[in-house]
């Protein structure tokens, strides 16, 4: 059962909020009211998918989103865009005339090996998913539209200087899309926390005890030999992931936005 988890060890703090907000009932419930007659997606070249709200979009701004995403889909399958007010963070991207380049190595490069979903939003900004190597980046874009019929040229936009290392590490990060598949990365202890609290509260959910949800996160032979112990440790650890993870469904997933 566990391993039905693995996909989320790529997933970056904004896929992440993903997963524990399409687990709130509330708002599964508001989105189950929101059709996708809404929204218009269509294919364009390179195989790249283009979506455009086609009404207000309020209701969906509440939770934090540019539009209801469909909450079957994962982390890393959804088309889930948060909007830039809840998730400043956003790696920047500068859109400009081509000029003498035929080509533009950037654009060339994203075409070429990810998958590309470009959003308009309500208000005309223009955002992508850049989809790769099990890693998502959401991208913000500036400057000329990325459907300007003129051949465009791509650059990292990196504003102000403060916290200047921690944007060079959000950009280092964002190169991941291009990464080999076969590449596996380890857990890191946030990413392996953020999967024990989303485990905890999928097993809390099903009725399972704390015992039983230890046994999946961490095998039956260890949860025999720390129940049969004095010791508390696993048990302790076990409720504050349900804990954890029941906060993040309630709206705690914001926090792992900004």
């Amino acid at each position: 059962m566990l391993d039905r988890y693995d996909y989320t060890r790529n997933l970056s703090r904004s896929r992440w909020a993903w997963e524990f907000l399409r687990r709130n009932e509330e708002f599964l419930a508001e989105a189950a009211l929101h059709g996708t007659d809404e929204v218009s997606v269509r294919t364009a070249c390179h195989g790249i998918t283009l979506i455009r709200p086609r009404t207000d979009q309020m209701a969906a701004e509440r939770w934090g989103l540019a539009f209801f995403p469909d909450p079957r889909h994962d982390g890393y399958a959804a088309h889930a865009f948060w909007s830039s007010a809840l998730f400043p963070r956003q790696v920047q991207v500068q859109v400009s005339p081509a000029g003498p380049e035929p080509t533009c190595p950037i654009y060339e490069k994203t075409v070429r090996q990810c998958e590309i979903v470009h959003l308009v939003d309500t208000a005309g900004r223009e955002h992508m998913l850049i989809k790769g190597n099990g890693h998502v980046v959401q991208v913000q874009c500036t400057g000329m539209s990325m459907l300007s019929p003129e051949p465009v040229r791509l650059g990292f936009l990196i504003r102000g200087t403060a916290n200047l290392s921690s944007r060079w590490r959000m950009l280092d990060e964002a190169q991941r899309v291009y990464g080999a598949s076969e590449d596996v990365a380890p857990w890191s202890r946030t990413s392996l926390a953020l999967r024990n609290a989303l485990v905890a509260h999928d097993c809390e959910v099903a009725g399972l005890s704390v015992r039983e949800t230890a046994e999946i996160i961490y095998g039956k032979a260890r949860v025999d030999e720390a129940w049969a112990g004095p010791g508390r440790s696993m048990k302790d650890e076990i409720r504050r992931a349900r804990a954890r993870g029941r906060d993040l469904v309630s709206g705690g997933y914001r926090t792992l936005l900004s």
